[in-house]
């Protein structure tokens, strides 16, 4: 089976669709029970990552596939509960960070926000030469877990910026600069 599914102008994840298949089809009552939405959740947390493609599916089955009550509202706590514990800021050294996987898309969508950043790392880098306060970054990782990473120098090399200790982040992965 392919792993996406096209469905109208939607990428959808094959795996999440066939277990709601299977779960509506056969000699059951065609809904979606808590055994099935259990079935879901732990596909969707299984790599500890909930990517976009994922979350228009689970959107498209909640919206296309009949659920009973009880497991529609199991599972919708369960996701929104995964999500703000995933949502949750993980500290590391800038050492640590290197060591991480980076998304190959920008984590910003807008042009705006794109200049916001580059504005703000260049005012960090000059904090950091001026005096030498730490500057936190908010970074999303390949996995789309967010990272915050201390550093009292700052430079900018290109598309990546240089951290203390000599450590190397894209451009692209950083969310938010706190000077």
């Amino acid at each position: 089976m392919n792993y996406y599914k096209q469905v109208g102008d939607k990428k959808l994840d094959g795996h999440l669709l066939e277990i709601a298949d299977v779960a509506v089809a056969g000699g059951r009552d065609g809904r979606i029970s808590k055994a099935d939405a259990e079935a879901l959740l732990a596909a969707v947390i299984e790599d500890n990552v909930f990517t976009d493609v994922e979350r228009t599916t689970i959107d498209y089955i909640h919206k296309n596939y009949h659920w009973t009550e009880s497991a529609r509202e199991w599972f919708r706590d369960q996701i929104i509960n995964w999500e703000r514990e995933f949502e949750k800021l993980i500290r590391m050294t800038p050492e640590e960070l290197s060591r991480q996987h980076f998304s190959m898309e920008d984590v910003l969508h807008s042009e705006e926000e794109k200049i916001s950043r580059k504005k703000n790392l260049k005012a960090a880098v000059i904090e950091t030469y001026q005096d030498h306060d730490d500057i936190g970054i908010i970074v999303r990782l390949a996995n789309g877990r967010r990272v915050e990473v201390l550093s009292n120098f700052i430079e900018l090399e290109g598309n990546f910026v240089e951290l203390r200790g000599g450590f190397h982040i894209p451009l692209k992965a950083i969310e938010r600069v706190e000077i």
